[in-house]
């Protein structure tokens, strides 16, 4: 191969016509630059498409590291395993090599949280960048016998082909399933949640309580031959056309519960045929072993909070600091107790003070990999523990909380210098018409069953399980969070402003689509509480910032409980019975929801506010929708 004055585009066809001639190599995927799958003739059933190799390309000679940290960030950054099964190998290439590495060998690096995968793949100066070099490194140079993945084009050419040819498996084109293996067995169960979960006649709620989750019917179906599961020390079994669950030991005989089909298997049978099953029987414990990528969604949700951006975490320590004192990483330990990977305390430089927790163990084990390369935090004050159910019970005693924390929480005088520092996650259960429903995301818990009665509507909101959690549970503590402002403002939480009382310090707003994987436009705020001084919320002025952290005003925020009406409620005071004029349409009083309101010729069938305007109340219709609208 020329290695003068190639262009990436001519390299990636050369290497196309020369080493994978019998794939398909036409089709781009997003921002990849190069992808490998199986052809399928004509007349196949092409259920989906099975890659081979996704791979980064350099013109010039590149770092092999480098490159494939770019292309890491760029699939996560697209979030492309969520719409592709996962290829077996992710690879790169310049003008002189060609490297491979097994996908699930870094599968682990996408199931992050807390990770900003909005920065820019090509940009080697960000920390993002830094973290996923250092997690491919020590894979490559700890975990592979790497020199058997990376190929020079010139001299190793017959040991090239001789890989592709022993490693990227065709099958027979007409007759060709899906292969499963450790690199896509949890994506096929997302597919499978979406097809064959909703034909299972069972109460998951029930099923649920007895430590059942769907991905236990999953590993079922996965692991069988003739539709018969074939491991049987799982919680679920199939047997031809029905499970058998619940399966547990008491006194001493194994007792268990009958699950059919709602559609005589009919979805099942489609979805399987489509797989070939089971997997190789290599691969079954490490399927089992990693059974914790097969989550409900409504954990997944709550797993931790949105990635926060380093700017609005450095904002918030400098407001911290102006309401505690510019000595309070000294004076105070802080506690994240839902850290993700440990974005939040980022900065924060007296490390025997800090202490961190998360509901995965996945992210426990990146902060521990993070603390290897440099992350100021110490490996035995990084726990896993989820907050919304598990006991404050210190390790010594058959818990989950070091026994130096719990003695701070236990303590009334050592409470008091302890902050609890927070971007929790912001998941809600509907409660009404036009609520997108996510019961399980918030009602699944301790926490919402222990405050309920006394929170109201708020108890549907996870930010608000923490929040009321931390305040009835470790009294004094000051606390520092991220969250929305309906604590502040909204109807459903004025039981919640009654029982928590603490004392708002400070308060800035920020947009919400800065923060990773927020797509909507509200604000966001970062509070900090004194829940010594105790009072029921009323007024702050707030700072307002924009995107790029620049100070543009200030906003009075009022809770609005001592006022009679509310907007919604006035202009249902002129409903009419007819609609000779037309429908005007409203929806929740806010400015995220201001693009709904529109006047239109008929009812809709959205789960809006459908006032009918005629000539008795045109005046009223007018004013609600200027008042809307002039924003």
């Amino acid at each position: 191969m020329n290695k003068n004055n190639v262009r990436e585009g001519e390299i990636i066809k050369k290497i196309a016509e020369k080493f994978f001639q019998k794939f398909d190599t036409t089709e781009y995927i997003g921002d990849i630059d190069f992808a490998v799958k199986l052809k399928h003739s004509a007349n196949s059933i092409d259920f989906a498409d099975e890659y081979l190799l996704w791979a980064e390309a350099k013109a010039a000679s590149s770092d092999v590291l480098v490159m494939l940290t770019q292309l890491v960030l760029t699939i996560g950054k697209a979030k492309t395993f969520n719409k592709h099964l996962p290829p077996a190998f992710l690879g790169c290439f310049d003008n002189e090599k060609i490297a491979f590495i097994p996908y699930s060998e870094i599968q682990d690096i996408f199931y992050q949280n807390d990770f900003n995968w909005n920065v820019a793949p090509s940009d080697r100066g960000t920390k993002e960048f830094q973290q996923v070099y250092n997690q491919i490194d020590k894979v490559v140079n700890h975990n592979l016998p790497f020199n058997t993945y990376l190929f020079d084009f010139e001299k190793d050419e017959k040991d090239l082909k001789r890989f592709i040819r022993e490693n990227f498996i065709v099958g027979k084109s007409d007759t060709t399933k899906i292969k499963i293996d450790k690199n896509n067995f949890n994506i096929i169960y997302n597919k499978w949640l979406k097809i064959v979960k909703p034909t299972i006649d069972v109460d998951w709620d029930v099923v649920k309580k007895n430590g059942i989750i769907d991905g236990d019917f999953y590993l079922a179906d996965l692991l069988s031959a003739e539709n018969k599961t074939l491991k049987d020390k799982l919680f679920v079994l199939l047997h031809k056309n029905y499970y058998e669950a619940n399966r547990r030991l008491e006194n001493g005989l194994f007792t268990s519960a009958k699950v059919d089909f709602k559609d005589n298997q009919k979805a099942y049978m489609q979805f399987w045929a489509k797989y070939e099953r089971p997997p190789l029987e290599d691969y079954w414990d490490y399927i089992i072993e990693r059974c914790d990528l097969l989550v409900p969604q409504d954990v997944r949700e709550r797993k931790g909070s949105f990635f926060t951006p380093q700017i609005w975490v450095e904002l918030s320590q400098r407001y911290i600091a102006e309401a505690l004192g510019e000595d309070w990483q000294d004076k105070y330990m802080v506690w994240d107790c839902c850290a993700g990977t440990g974005n939040l305390l980022a900065g924060l430089i007296n490390k025997d003070n800090l202490w961190a927790s998360t509901l995965d163990k996945q992210d426990v084990d990146v902060m521990c990999d993070r603390i290897a390369n440099g992350a100021n935090l110490w490996k035995d004050q990084v726990f896993q523990f989820d907050f919304l159910n598990d006991e404050f019970i210190p390790a010594s005693k058959g818990g989950k909380l070091p026994d130096e924390l719990y003695q701070i929480i236990a303590d009334e005088d050592k409470r008091k210098k302890l902050l609890i520092y927070i971007n929790p996650p912001y998941a809600e259960a509907g409660t009404g018409l036009g609520k997108k429903s996510k019961e399980n995301v918030a009602k699944n818990n301790k926490t919402y069953n222990k405050y309920k009665q006394i929170t109201g509507n708020a108890s549907n909101e996870l930010f608000a399980q923490f929040l009321i959690r931390i305040y009835c549970e470790i009294p004094d503590a000051k606390i520092a969070n991220f969250s929305k402002l309906k604590n502040l403002q909204s109807s459903n939480f004025s039981d919640f402003r009654k029982q928590y009382r603490a004392k708002l310090e400070n308060l800035f707003l920020v947009p919400s689509n800065t923060f990773d994987n927020v797509t909507g436009q509200f604000p966001i705020g970062f509070f900090v509480w004194n829940p010594e001084m105790k009072e029921i919320f009323e007024h702050i002025s707030a700072n307002v910032y924009d995107r790029n952290g620049k100070l543009i005003q200030n906003k009075n925020i009022c809770s609005y409980d001592n006022e009679t009406g509310k907007l919604n409620d006035w202009i249902i005071r002129f409903s009419g019975k007819s609609d000779d004029i037309g429908i005007l349409v409203g929806d929740a009083p806010d400015f995220q929801h201001n693009k709904s309101i529109c006047i239109k010729n008929n009812i809709g069938k959205g789960h809006y506010i459908y006032h009918q305007i005629n000539v008795a109340n045109l005046i009223e219709s007018c004013v609600y929708f200027a008042v809307r609208k002039v924003v």
